[in-house]
């Protein structure tokens, strides 16, 4: 479509853009783009409802959302390595985390879980274990606590030793540079007694 058949069909914009007079190229070019909008009849969200692009943040929200979520329910985990060695003790570190599930308890509807022993091996420990994290929380006044405390597996499976001696020794890698860094001398990517 040229200048002068667009300047026909919108006389308004044409008398308003000079047309037929000699301008400047870029005076020109200005009107003959509003004039080119104006012929398209441009307008905001022209498509069908389906083209439109969903908003910032829409599709991925619920992804973060839900990882949020399963994070949260982890906070409410008691792991085989918070009680001291093979007994229903807490650990120091598990102490305090108890007292932070009794804050938090009433406010979400997660259970606490008391991590099974592997195989269940040892389901009299992990019975005991539960009725110990059980009388703690009764003790600091949560309600109907015995209802919310399972023992169950954890919702992912921890590290063997030779995938978390992988891991240290790839941070470290990573860490130093690839240059033949510490994870070469140090034995890392796959273990260093293999």
């Amino acid at each position: 479509m040229s200048l002068e058949s667009i300047a026909a069909r919108h006389p308004e914009f044409a008398a308003r853009c000079g047309a037929g007079r000699r301008r400047r190229p870029l005076a020109a070019w200005l009107c003959g783009l509003l004039l080119a909008v104006a012929a398209v009849g441009c307008k905001a969200g022209g498509g069908p409802p389906y083209d439109y692009p969903f908003p910032l943040g829409q599709v991925s929200d619920s992804i973060w959302e839900t990882q949020q979520t399963n994070a949260e329910a982890a906070d409410f985990i008691f792991f085989d390595h918070e009680f001291e060695g093979s007994t229903a003790n807490l650990a120091p570190a598990a102490k305090k985390k108890l007292e932070a599930v009794a804050l938090r308890l009433e406010h979400v509807p997660f259970p606490i879980t008391i991590e099974q022993s592997p195989n269940n091996a040892r389901p009299q420990l992990d019975a005991q274990r539960r009725q110990a994290v059980i009388e703690q929380l009764a003790r600091v006044g949560v309600p109907n606590v015995d209802k919310r405390v399972v023992v169950a597996k954890a919702l992912t499976d921890g590290f063997t030793a030779i995938e978390g001696e992988q891991a240290y020794y790839q941070n470290i890698y990573n860490n130093f540079g690839s240059g033949g860094g510490a994870g070469r001398r140090f034995g890392g990517m796959g273990g260093m007694f293999r």
